[in-house]
Formats: structure tokens, C-alpha cells, sequence
């Protein structure tokens, strides 16, 4: 798919055939406006609640585009990356009617149809899987009907862009949707330059240096990925059943860089080098969700999943070795989940519940390159937790304790790790405007199996790389105080200050012990990696909210122990404004660079990216939704971030080049129609992520 703006034009014809959304059918008559205020924001204990308004609905394209435009206080909203975060850098959860929702679901959504949006914190319905952090978008029903929307993306001088079409069509209490979906690049300038330095130990104590620096003079990356996804969902007042079945294929057949190696050492002399890689992925996914409300105050909720990936990898590196470095790899994994949570609600202020999942992963990986090995993973992972909620008329606690649990057995090794865990949750509601939220918690990461690997791969003419099957998982501890005013509709101001750390945290180590006595990166836990951050965010509407403006910066410390011992400390900040003037609107968005140390990374230690900057210019209609964004438009440079790592034998600088900072123009067109007569509330399909590759990286 080349370009996907022609898709949008194509279906023009399509607006003869298009019903607007039936409400009923008395005729109407235009009466003298009036003007009631109503309350557009407020806070209950566990729950903030906000109403869009009319101009945001119309004028937003997507569920991400309509949050960045309703400026909420409580989360941050990036709308070049798409990205929704608590203040200070969690993950937010985003959820339909109760349902997961994914960035296609999401693509998909249709602002008019948004009754709310609710923002929540350890909330206690089963339906949210024990989330921390949600947002939830309550969507106007389909009783007969429903909607069809076609959406095009075409990033210019990027190269990439996007097309989807979307159906949805709800009868009684059944509703079936349907999307299919591509994203398609091919650019240039997408790669590094590396600069490398090596340290071998002599016989008399000291250390020869040798510094090698690769420069890339040209690169191609071509990419396409298809993702086609059906659902079927049954839904009443007491039972929610749906089942989803997906195929996602992405195709990569190019990513080749070409340019010059430079050593300082006489062990090879300057030349060019070439490195050329390609790939597929492709999975099918089956995924149930089943809520039952079984009466006398217990829910029951279970979610299953069954998945099977395949992955080709295939890579060669020619340079100034006599013989190229072939990388290829074949990945076949298979992936099964149960979870299920049981809620009684023992009053209208206490409520237990109970959850238990167990998930096993089953992967194999051949080495068919340079290097020739097979690896097998197995890996279950298992954990059960209890908890307690209180719900008074101001306010909301939540306790939940636990295990969680993994078993892998590697080859022919089987390690096994248990641990416990805890989150807590308080929040006082002064009054609908006023509210003290603190969070703290325990929990762990486990490793990635890849870097549990025993095979030894060679990267470049100096380094080879490995993983570690004695690798521990990470345990981690965070708490949080946050503070949000919502004194009128016009204003919202959130103040919070966070902390967390990762424990003994698994980090690269570069030692001269490999074939040859060249350097060998082995992956080790060392040290730790520790945060803290204060912040504000201030939205105001001005002008009649016609005008909205967003604040938000937020300072942060930042600490590294072990072997990566380092510490930082920088300020972010992102702004944003948006105007309406029917039928257009306006928005402006920036964002200082994001940098600081690396918490998990096995190339670096410190990145430092670029600042964003985007100028926004839309138009709507009825049916159509029109957008051009001019993205860091005075930015020439293809230079995206900058990075480093600082060890005893080795250090590494990277620069690299893709369109993430470049300047770019940003074309977005969609068509949505709806059909019958809409009462039932929304339930958008969802997209389904795969499990991941086992393949080194």
C-alpha cells in the first residue's frame, strides 16, 4: 500500500448511500438557544469523570485524538507519538465500555459516539483485569445499526503511512465488527553510525585501546503490515461474552545500510561495510473475554488467549572481515493464557475479590547463520492475588496482595522464581472538585528469554554477544502522591510527586573473554535504578472554551548504581493549545527532548532524543474529518536520538537516524457513516498483540 488517501477518496460515492444515526422520528422545529452550563468535570472516590464537549467530539479523528483535545490534568497526552501516560510516566490502560481497546480499536473509535470519559485508579470491577491506571470511554448504544469508518494516513517526506476501514453492527443483543488494517514505510536514512571502543588487557597490566566507528552513507528500510481482526460480542446487563479471532502479518524485506568502517588499530584496515537484514512475523490469535454478573453480589470475570507465531530472520554483515557475518533465525512459538477474578460485593462500601492466571509460552528458536544452535524455551508464568476495597462518600482504598511466579526451562535447564507483591491505593474526596490520591506498590519484570540464551553470536569484526540463563527477574518498588483541583469548567490542576526503583536490575557486561579473545557482551543483574519526579499540569478554557490551553512540566532525578554507576537530573516539559472556530480548528503541541538514564537497555545507558513540535490545521463535516500537521517542520536533520555506555572494557556511542524527529506533513482523512438507531452503547474490536520473539536481539 502505497499511499492510503486515495482509499478516502474513492468512497466519496459512498455519502449517497450513507443514514445518519436514527434517534426517532418526531418532527422537529428550531427553537430560541438556551444556554445551561453544566458540571463538565468531577471526582468521586476512585473515579474522575469528564464530558467532552461538542467541539472536541466533532473535531477529534480518533479516541487518542479526542484526549489530547480535552487536555485532562491527570494524564499526559502526546499527539505526534500517540502515547497516553500518567504525569509521571506510567502506562495508562485504555479501555471501551469496559473492554481492552488497542491502537487499531482505537483508530477506529468515533468521538460523536463518546457519552464520558472516565479516569480511574485501581479500580475494582473485574472487567479491568487488576489495571492501575485506566481510561474508559462510555459510548452511546446500538440498538439496530451501527457505523462504518474509513480512515488514511500519509506521513510526506517520511515515507510511511496508514489505511483502515472499519465495520460495526449491532443487532439486539449482539454486535459483530470487522477491521482490516495496513501500515506500510519506505524511507531512507534509517540506521546509526557507532562508535565503539575496546580495551584488552596486556600482559604488563595496562590496556590496548582499539576504536572502531562504522559511518552509514546510505540505507533502505521497507516495511508492510497487515492485520485483519473479527469479533463477535453478546452482551446484556449482566453478561458481556465476546470472541475475537486475528491475523497480523508484518513483512519487512529490506533493511540495508551500506557506508565506511574505520578502525585505529592494524588489526584491520579502513573499508566499507554492508549489512543487509529482512524479516516476517506472522500470528494468529484467538482471544475470549466472558463477565458474568451471577447475582447476590458476585462477578465473575475470565479472559483466555491462544496464540502461534512465526518468525524469519535473516541478516548479513560484510565489512572488513574476510568472511561475512551471516545472522538468520527461525521462531516458532505457541502461547496460551487463563485468567479469572471473582468479585463479591459484600455492601455498597465493601467489596473482596480473588485472581489467578497462568500463562505458558512454548518457543523455539534455529540458528541457521554464522552460527549454528538450536534453542528451546519453555516459560510458565502463574500468580494469585487477593484483595479488599472500601468505598465511602469520600473515600476509596484498595489493598491487593499476592504471588507471581515463572518457571523456564531453557534447553536443559530449569530455573524457577517466586516472589510477592502488593499495590495499595488511597484516595480522600474533599468535594466533587478536590481530591488526594497516593499509590504504592510492589511487584516484578521478568526477563526476556532471549536474554537467557546460552548461544554465542558474533555481532561485528570485535564483538560477539550472548545472553545468561542465570539471569534474575527484577523486582521493583513505586508510590505516588497526586493532588487534582477542578475548581470550575474552565480550569483543572493536578499536582504529584512519584518514586521507584528497580532492584538489581540486569544490565550488559563487556569482558575480553570471547572466541579469540575478542569482547563478549553477557547480559548480569547489577545495580539499581532509581527515579524521582514532581510535577504539575494546568488546563484552562478560555474564550468560552473555544480555547484550550495545557501545561505541563515536571522535573526529574534520576540514579543508577552498580557496575553503571551514573546519576541525572532534567526538567520536561510539553505545552499545548488548541482553537475551535466552526467548522475548523487549530492546535499547536511541544515538547522538550526526552533524555535521561536507561533503566533497561543492552546497548546504552543515557539517551538523549529531540524536542517535538507540531502545528495542526482541521476541518470536519457531518461526515468527513480533514487534517494536515506540519511535524517539526524546520528540522532538516535526520538524526532522531543520541545515546551512550561507559564500561571498563568497553565504551559505545550511537547516533541514530530515522523520522521520529524529522520534519514531516502530516495528511489524515476519514469517513464515518452510521446506520439505524442508536441506543445500545458502543463495543469496538480489538487488535491483538503478539507475544513476542525468543530470537536474540
Amino acid at each position: 500500500m502505497k499511499t492510503a488517501l486515495p482509499i478516502i477518496c474513492a468512497l466519496f460515492p459512498l455519502t449517497t448511500l450513507a443514514q445518519s444515526a436514527q434517534n426517532d422520528s418526531i418532527e422537529t422545529q428550531q427553537l430560541n438557544e438556551v444556554v445551561v452550563e453544566g458540571q463538565m468535570q468531577n471526582v468521586k472516590p476512585g473515579i474522575s469523570t469528564y464530558y467532552p464537549e461538542s467541539n472536541q467530539k466533532k473535531s477529534a479523528q480518533d479516541a487518542i485524538d479526542l484526549l489530547s483535545q480535552m487536555g485532562m490534568a491527570q494524564i499526559s497526552v502526546n499527539p505526534v507519538s500517540n502515547s497516553v501516560l500518567t504525569l509521571n510516566g506510567n502506562t495508562v490502560s485504555i479501555y471501551i465500555d469496559k473492554q481492552p481497546a488497542s491502537q487499531a480499536q482505537l483508530d477506529a473509535l468515533k468521538p460523536e459516539d463518546v457519552k464520558k470519559v472516565e479516569y480511574l485508579v485501581y479500580p475494582t470491577d473485574p472487567r479491568y483485569q487488576h489495571k492501575p491506571y485506566v481510561v474508559n470511554f462510555t459510548m452511546r448504544r446500538y440498538e439496530i445499526g451501527g457505523y462504518a469508518k474509513f480512515t488514511g494516513k500519509d506521513n510526506i517526506m517520511t515515507g510511511s503511512g496508514s489505511g483502515m476501514a472499519y465495520g460495526k453492527m449491532a443487532y439486539k443483543s449482539m454486535t459483530y465488527d470487522l477491521v482490516v488494517s495496513d501500515r506500510y514505510t519506505d524511507r531512507h536514512n534509517q540506521g546509526s553510525d557507532r562508535k565503539q571502543i575496546f580495551r584488552y588487557p596486556e600482559a604488563d597490566g595496562s590496556l590496548k585501546e582499539i576504536t572502531r566507528e562504522n559511518v552509514m552513507d546510505y540505507s533502505r528500510l521497507q516495511r508492510n503490515n497487515l492485520g485483519i481482526s473479527f469479533r463477535a460480542v453478546y452482551g446484556t446487563e449482566k453478561i458481556s461474552i465476546s470472541n475475537t479471532v486475528s491475523l497480523d502479518a508484518t513483512n519487512r524485506p529490506r533493511l540495508n545500510t551500506e557506508g565506511s568502517v574505520i578502525f585505529t588499530s592494524d588489526i584491520y584496515s579502513q573499508s566499507d561495510y554492508s549489512s543487509t537484514a529482512s524479516s516476517n512475523v506472522i500470528y494468529p490469535t484467538w482471544t475470549g473475554n466472558f463477565y458474568f454478573d451471577i447475582g447476590h453480589g458476585y462477578q465473575l470475570n475470565a479472559v483466555t488467549q491462544l496464540q502461534y507465531q512465526h518468525t524469519t530472520s535473516n541478516s548479513t554483515y560484510r565489512g572488513a572481515g574476510e568472511t561475512a557475518i551471516v545472522n538468520n533465525a527461525r521462531d516458532k512459538a505457541m502461547l496460551g493464557q487463563l485468567m479469572v477474578q471473582l468479585n463479591k460485593n459484600i455492601n455498597d462500601r465493601n467489596t473482596v475479590d480473588v485472581q489467578a492466571y497462568y500463562v505458558v509460552n512454548h518457543d523455539k528458536v534455529d540458528y541457521l547463520g554464522s552460527t549454528r544452535s538450536t534453542d528451546r524455551f519453555r516459560q510458565i508464568a502463574y500468580g494469585a492475588l487477593a484483595g479488599y476495597s472500601y468505598n465511602a462518600e469520600k473515600f476509596y482504598g484498595r489493598f491487593e496482595g499476592g504471588i507471581i511466579g515463572e518457571q523456564n526451562k531453557i534447553d536443559n535447564t530449569t530455573m524457577s522464581d517466586i516472589l510477592p507483591l502488593f499495590n495499595l491505593n488511597m484516595q480522600y474526596v474533599f468535594n466533587d472538585k478536590n481530591s488526594l490520591n497516593f499509590s504504592a506498590n510492589y511487584n516484578c519484570n521478568f526477563v526476556d528469554q532471549s536474554d537467557k540464551t546460552s548461544t554465542i553470536l558474533q555481532e561485528n569484526e570485535l564483538l560477539y554477544k550472548t545472553g545468561n540463563p542465570d539471569l534474575k527477574n527484577t523486582r521493583w518498588g513505586a508510590a505516588d502522591l497526586q493532588y487534582t483541583w477542578l475548581p470550575n469548567n474552565r480550569f483543572q490542576i493536578a499536582a504529584s510527586g512519584g518514586w521507584s526503583q528497580y532492584f538489581d536490575r540486569p544490565v550488559p557486561m563487556f569482558t575480553p573473554t570471547g572466541p579469540d579473545g575478542m569482547m563478549l557482551r553477557s547480559i548480569v543483574n547489577s545495580g539499581d535504578c532509581r527515579n524521582f519526579d514532581v510535577g504539575v499540569s494546568f488546563t484552562a478554557r478560555l474564550f468560552k472554551r473555544s480555547l484550550v490551553l495545557q501545561l505541563q512540566p515536571r522535573m526529574w532525578f534520576g540514579k543508577l548504581t552498580g557496575i553503571y554507576n551514573d546519576s541525572y537530573n532534567y526538567l520536561m516539559v510539553s505545552a499545548s493549545a488548541t482553537y475551535y472556530f466552526k467548522p475548523f480548528y487549530a492546535s499547536l503541541y511541544y515538547s522538550t527532548a526526552d533524555r535521561g538514564l536507561v533503566q533497561y537497555s543492552l546497548n546504552e545507558t543515557f539517551t538523549r532524543g529531540k524536542s517535538l513540535y507540531q502545528f495542526k490545521l482541521g476541518w470536519r463535516n457531518k461526515n468527513w474529518n480533514i487534517s494536515v500537521a506540519a511535524v517539526n517542520i524546520f528540522r532538516k536533520s535526520w538524526i532522531d536520538q543520541t545515546s551512550s555506555l561507559k564500561s571498563e572494557y568497553f565504551d559505545q556511542y550511537n547516533t541514530v537516524y530515522n523520522s521520529g524527529s524529522h520534519r514531516c506533513i502530516r495528511l489524515t482523512a476519514s469517513y464515518t457513516f452510521s446506520f439505524g438507531k442508536k441506543i445500545k452503547r458502543g463495543d469496538e474490536i480489538q487488535t491483538i498483540t503478539s507475544s513476542g520473539s525468543a530470537i536474540m536481539k
